[in-house]
């Protein structure tokens, strides 16, 4: 039937947004008005617009699909240009990498000990800067001087947002919010499969066990031979988050235990009875047996092949990859069952977009930073001209280079792709028009309409943003809040930086070869024995330790 070997590299959630502009305010044609606000404190005015202009130095990366035209660079594009003419920052650029290359560039940059006015910091870094006395204190500054549009984003990313910027009672970065919310696990399973063999939609862990055996076992392609499997998992496990949190089980990840004290996620016996039904399902032929040296890229490629049936993915996947994979074979979403039926509860990790806005100590005006950040929110999110969005946002509507990452400073709304579907729900149910639409948001509902039409081929479209696609169940996520959050929220303990590697190998190792089969599942409480020897006991401390400064 269907076996082999083991090995693992990370349980993890990273959320990438799938930006998208939305409307609140109606903006002009040229450049978006309302932005830059910033009100009068303590007796210092900041002005609408320097005058004369001042200069903010900074560091940045590119994007995959970033792209400059008519000889323009960082330093000379349609975001620093409106922002020296509209508001006099003239934001200039030291360095600018590609963002595989951004990480590395700034630790060498801050072990150098010059560092520029403001820049995106790892938590890390923005640790390192801090205990160096390096950086503004940004406190009064925020409470006087951040616009309503900024506080918001702030506060709709989760309290633990800003909290984690925070020490000793001062704010000393701002956060780049990021899309978690969006994130929950989400289960895809192919229509036609499932409709040929007449199965109902899953409730529990045990229906979509059913549902894979099936897939397995009822040759579902109908070509007579044993060569498909009930679903997609690859070498390190990521694609079983959904089903570990049906369990109650979490990614390395803090919870409270029932004493009230911080407890790691993965040494609890509810990783335990996940991996157990892993390992079921890996005996039983559920996964393909080569999953253990294959990661998601060639996952894919047996998706692609006709071979899978289902999919542990988010909110995005129909889009990316499953449109790709299979154009002519639709997947429908569901809500990633749990081990008793009850409603799924999600995982939440800090909202934070991987990075900290930091401000060099001593630099003048630090206020200007909440100019531009304002500015992006106008700008990409808040705009409702079109001129306005195939200026700054994209080129065209053929072409999609990311005009929008020249901006120097980002921050994303939590839940924006969410309201992509709920303002096309609202123009599906007449309480809105679609001229109403922001254009980003009005190319969503276009492509609905053409999937409606007969444009088979945009049912990744509908799949996510239709009625009862997969925004319509994370939308429910939030609107119930039924997110786990992780509750160590700020930068990581020295014992972490000092021996995370160590203990995710550890974990890595044994995770898959307990669902292999190749360890039996008391291999489970040997793994907890020795994480707790190899620095999990210290690590545990460290973060109660904090945990009892946030309490008081």
């Amino acid at each position: 039937m269907k076996r082999t070997v083991s090995m693992l590299v990370g349980l993890s959630l990273i959320a990438v947004p799938l930006l998208a502009a939305c409307g609140k305010t109606d903006e002009g044609a040229k450049t978006p008005a309302g932005a830059g606000n910033q009100g009068t404190a303590a007796g210092k005015t900041v002005p609408e617009k320097y005058d004369p202009p001042i200069e903010l130095t900074t560091v940045n990366y590119s994007f995959p699909t970033t792209k400059f035209f008519n000889g323009e660079d960082i330093n000379n594009n349609i975001w620093t240009r409106t922002l020296l003419e509209k508001y006099g920052i003239k934001v200039k650029t030291q360095w600018y990498v590609p963002n595989t290359e951004y990480d590395k560039k700034t630790n060498l940059m801050i072990a150098s000990g010059e560092i520029p006015d403001f820049f995106a910091a790892t938590p890390q870094q923005f640790r390192q800067l801090y205990e160096a006395g390096q950086l503004e204190d940004l406190t009064k500054v925020y409470n006087d001087h951040a616009p309503e549009s900024i506080k918001k984003v702030m506060q709709e990313a989760g309290e633990t947002v800003l909290k984690s910027a925070t020490f000793d009672g001062k704010l000393m970065a701002i956060p780049w919010s990021g899309v978690a919310k969006e994130g929950p696990s989400i289960l895809w399973i192919r229509k036609d499969w499932k409709e040929k063999l007449q199965l109902p939609d899953p409730k529990t862990i045990d229906d979509l066990v059913a549902i894979a055996d099936a897939f397995t076992k009822k040759d579902p392609d109908g070509n007579g031979k044993d060569d498909t499997f009930g679903l997609a998992m690859d070498k390190e496990l990521s694609m079983a988050v959904g089903l570990l949190n049906g369990f109650g089980a979490y990614a390395d990840f803090w919870t409270k235990d029932a004493s009230g004290n911080l407890a790691y996620s993965e040494i609890q016996p509810e990783m335990k009875q996940a991996l157990t039904k892993l390992s079921e399902m890996y005996k039983a032929g559920h996964f393909d047996p080569e999953f253990i040296v294959k990661d998601g890229n060639k996952v894919n490629e047996s998706i692609g092949g006709n071979k899978i049936g289902m999919m542990i993915g988010g909110r995005g996947s129909a889009n990316s990859p499953l449109v790709s994979l299979t154009p002519n074979q639709e997947w429908q979403a569901y809500p990633m069952p749990t081990v008793d039926g009850k409603p799924f509860k999600a995982q939440l990790p800090l909202n934070i977009f991987s990075y900290y806005w930091v401000v060099k100590k001593g630099t003048k005006n630090p206020e200007a930073i909440f100019k531009m950040m304002d500015f992006w929110l106008q700008t990409y999110y808040y705009n409702k001209s079109e001129d306005v969005y195939y200026k700054y946002i994209v080129p065209s509507k053929e072409d999609g280079s990311a005009l929008w990452t020249y901006s120097p400073v980002k921050i994303y709304l939590p839940d924006n792709n969410i309201e992509n579907y709920r303002q096309a729900t609202a123009v599906l149910d007449g309480k809105i028009k679609p001229e109403e639409l922001a254009p980003e948001r009005k190319k969503v509902y276009d492509r609905i309409m053409l999937y409606k039409g007969g444009q088979k081929n945009l049912w990744g479209e509908y799949a996510q943003n239709g009625p009862g696609g997969s925004a319509g169940i994370i939308d429910q996520i939030i609107k119930d809040d039924r997110f786990v959050p992780n509750q160590f929220y700020t930068t990581p303990t020295a014992t972490m930086a000092e021996r995370n590697e160590q203990l995710k190998k550890l974990r890595n190792e044994t995770f898959v070869k307990i669902v292999t089969g190749n360890l039996g599942l008391d291999a489970f409480d040997k793994y907890v024995a020795d994480w707790k020897k190899q620095g999990g006991d210290i690590i545990t401390k460290e973060v109660n330790d904090w945990y009892a400064t946030q309490k008081k």
